[in-house]
């Protein structure tokens, strides 16, 4: 009689690849799995639709005034902004109360690999129902005729197309600072608030603590550079749009590289 003999498990994964396709479907598969990011992000997406699709219909922007500019459909924008700001943060501190971000770094040594996948699907996936959720208002609004500035105005036309491309840009850019925010920050409660005390509700209140001489360093905050670019050049106070795009990414980047230094230098 002759026994069959079974090969050991191998069980060294000393030589597995950590792949940048396996770390996009790993974050991908997480933005899918849990019900709070996919409840923020359906609920950022509804307030964008509902709220600029109320716009649309009333013909009048959401002060009652009657809406002059092209793409006075995006009006509502910034409240997507922020709920997609939320949903960056959410998408990273998720990892960190639940204790799941240990098994990410293990399974994928180089930290920054993990960082940059999250914030490039999440990127993705909004920019992509930013784009259709544009072109959706843009033909409700050709449908109903209610904004006469919009009326028989092609997307493609620059008054149009500047105004809906930029507004439509914010709506992800938004999402990635969040995702910053988060990774810098690795706590909910603490990254939304620095959002909301410093980015949104900075530039009403630090002018009147200080000095006159640097109460002007407000202008170079995030918040105040989207609404330059959401105005497509319609404004050009306190800087153009050029500078303003400067600014956003400017802060991108400092505070993504302030928490890639943490991530290195910190343990999870």
């Amino acid at each position: 009689m002759t026994t069959l003999t079974l090969p050991e498990p191998r069980t060294d994964l000393a030589g597995a690849r950590i792949t940048a396709a396996g770390l996009l479907r790993s974050e991908w598969t997480k933005l899918r799995s849990l019900r709070s990011l996919r409840v923020t992000l359906a609920a950022a997406f509804a307030l964008v639709l509902g709220l600029s699709g109320y716009v649309v219909l009333e013909g009048t922007a959401l002060d009652g005034a009657p809406s002059d500019i092209p793409f006075g459909f995006t009006a509502v924008y910034p409240i997507g902004t922020l709920a997609l700001v939320v949903l960056g943060v959410l998408t990273v501190t998720s990892e960190h109360s639940s204790g799941t971000v240990r098994v990410s770094m293990v399974a994928a040594p180089r930290r920054a690999g993990v960082l940059l996948a999250k914030a490039a699907v999440l990127t993705a996936v909004t920019t992509g129902l930013a784009v259709v959720s544009s072109v959706l208002l843009y033909l409700l609004v050709q449908a109903t005729g209610t904004l006469p500035a919009a009326r028989g105005v092609s997307l493609l036309d620059p008054e149009m197309l500047g105004g809906v491309l930029a507004n439509t840009l914010l709506l992800p850019y938004g999402a990635l600072l969040g995702v910053v925010l988060g990774a810098l920050v690795r706590d909910a409660a603490g990254a939304i608030t620095l959002y909301f005390g410093v980015f949104q509700l900075g530039p009403q209140i630090f002018p009147a603590f200080l000095p006159e001489p640097v109460a002007g360093v407000v202008d170079v905050l995030p918040t105040v550079a989207m609404n330059v670019v959401r105005a497509a050049g319609l404004s050009s106070e306190p800087y153009g749009v050029g500078t303003a795009v400067l600014v956003l990414v400017a802060w991108v980047g400092a505070l993504g590289a302030a928490a890639w230094w943490r991530l290195r230098r910190r343990d999870v």
